[in-house]
């Protein structure tokens, strides 16, 4: 799934992968419920449980634009960097040269990992599931782990 040149442990590897694919999951249920979803992170504790993070949004109004509601989540993953092994932060995002609507998980790991996936998909005009593309991987700087 990950770049070759990204270089992890088999433990942090499985951290990556597990909690990649569990915020690719909530994603695409959210999806099928509703048009788009607020921004939402995941981690992987110390202990390795993939946990949802609760993020505190009382300080930016009633409703807050998505960028306000990622900034907030970075912001409070890296108050508790010490008690996570890796942390996800999933946005509902558009990529305007493919002309789609994607979704967008800005993963991290202690070890040093940093990745910007991309899953487009596309909601047909009259009815039925949504159509998801191939996921993309690509290297990012760390947002959290700085």
């Amino acid at each position: 799934m990950l770049s070759p040149r990204v270089v992890l442990s088999a433990s942090a590897q499985s951290d990556v992968d597990s909690t990649l694919d569990a915020a690719i999951r909530v994603a695409q249920q959210h999806l099928a419920e509703s048009s788009e979803f607020d921004p939402f992170a995941l981690v992987t504790d110390l202990d390795g449980r993939l946990l949802a993070a609760d993020v505190d949004l009382s300080g930016l109004g009633k409703h807050p634009e998505s960028d306000r509601i990622a900034d907030a989540t970075t912001n409070q993953l890296r108050s508790i960097v010490s008690t996570i092994r890796c942390a996800a932060l999933t946005v509902n995002t558009r990529l305007s040269e493919m002309k789609t609507d994607a979704v967008e998980v800005r993963i991290e790991h202690r070890e040093g990992a940093a990745l910007l996936v991309f899953l487009p998909y596309k909601r047909p005009r009259f009815g039925g599931g949504i159509d998801f593309g191939d996921l993309r991987a690509y290297p990012a700087a760390p947002n959290i782990w700085t």
